[in-house]
């Protein structure tokens, strides 16, 4: 079964993002964010949703599936969404620029090929 950290993990590597990257978005050291991805960390329901929207997925991909059925009221689910997303909208649009003008978007790979 896959751990929160571990999807965390596949996504932001699909996007090609660092742990430094994650981290800066984030307002968290690198190694605290480690610590989310090797799961050593407890997560908030807030913190994932921080996550997922510096990721640009769905909170829910990275979620646990419920223990007992669906249940999801849409209309619940759309107004917290919504809620979350416009908290994070300006902060997030401002530390993006941040971290380009920084030249921390993306890992740098070629540090490994040494």
């Amino acid at each position: 079964m896959e751990t929160i950290g571990s999807k965390i993990r596949i996504q932001r590597l699909m996007k090609n993002y660092s742990q430094f990257y994650m981290s800066f978005m984030l307002d968290i050291s690198q190694a605290a964010y480690s610590n989310i991805e090797s799961d050593k960390t407890e997560l908030t329901i807030n913190r994932i949703y921080q996550i997922a929207e510096v990721l640009e997925i769905s909170p829910f991909i990275l979620m646990p599936p419920p223990k007992f059925g669906l249940g999801i009221n849409l209309v619940h689910y759309l107004r917290t969404l919504f809620k979350f997303r416009k908290a994070s909208a300006r902060r997030l649009a401002g530390k993006r620029a941040e971290a380009e003008r920084m030249g921390i978007v993306y890992r740098d790979i070629s540090k490994n090929l040494d």
